[in-house]
């Protein structure tokens, strides 16, 4: 039986900065024209999709289903990536959709993404990351890292918070135990989360020091199921606030290049 969990994108997965796959960018910046349907049409055709996958995939939960391109309709679950399938609902595609226009190429399928992300990132309150402010709290630019603590390019990552912290890049860590939730890296992180000092914590795990274990209300299991809802499939994985995603491992440097900081 086809499994919903297969909508992994197809290109460009290769990457050998993060402690298991993820995702690199893909430069997209057009708004495409879409031909529009009437109201009562794209509700027919939501609807027909919506039954069909139903009963091909029963586990699948949708979350979004829009027109797209070439007469093909965008799908979302959670949890899982991006399909596109047939207006009559008989036929899904895998894989990402390129549009060639002369020499130019535009990744659709990451720019739907992209606003996607974007709108959940910013939905995440800020009490509930674990913050490293840019020097004198002036941010020119703010990344958003899932992490796990046992990655060696998450701690590699963090050595460079205090290059970053100058260049004035914030960031923004949210939680992504890649053993999954509930597990006993997830366990780790809630000793980070329930500090007192979440910064001096996340630091000391990432250098294989002790920290205190602790328990309580904490958002990982939220931040978890985020991650992989925005396509989170290896750590770190870094997005900037348009919902681009532009690593795995990036040096202070490569950080500040792709935010055009000088």
């Amino acid at each position: 039986m086809i499994k919903f969990s297969h909508l992994a994108l197809s290109l460009s997965l290769v990457m050998t900065s993060a402690c298991s796959q993820a995702e690199p960018p893909v430069a997209a910046d057009n708004k495409k024209a879409v031909t529009t349907v009437s109201s009562a049409e794209q509700s027919k055709v939501e609807e027909v999709i919506r039954a069909n996958l139903k009963s091909a995939i029963p586990d699948a939960e949708i979350t979004s289903v829009k027109q797209s391109v070439a007469g093909l309709y965008e799908i979302k679950a959670k949890g899982y990536g991006t399909a596109y399938m047939t207006a009559d609902g008989r036929y899904m595609i895998q894989g990402e959709v390129i549009e060639l226009n002369g020499a130019k190429l535009t990744n659709i399928t990451e720019q739907g993404m992209a606003a996607h992300r974007k709108e959940l990132l910013a939905s995440v309150p800020l009490k509930d990351m674990v913050i490293f402010p840019a020097a004198n709290g002036k941010a020119k630019g703010v990344a958003y890292v899932f992490t796990d603590v046992d990655c060696g390019y998450c701690r590699k990552i963090h050595e460079e918070i205090p290059v970053l912290s100058q260049m004035g890049i914030e960031i923004r860590y949210l939680a992504f135990p890649r053993a999954g939730y509930p597990s006993p890296t997830s366990q780790k992180m809630d000793a980070i989360w329930c500090a007192t000092d979440r910064n001096a914590a996340m630091t000391a795990m990432k250098r294989n020091q002790p920290v205190t274990p602790a328990s309580c209300q904490n958002p990982i299991k939220q931040q978890y199921e985020l991650g992989q809802e925005v396509g989170v499939r290896g750590t770190p994985a870094v997005f900037l606030e348009d919902g681009t995603q532009v690593g795995g491992y990036l040096s202070a440097k490569d950080m500040a290049a792709l935010m055009k900081i000088k």
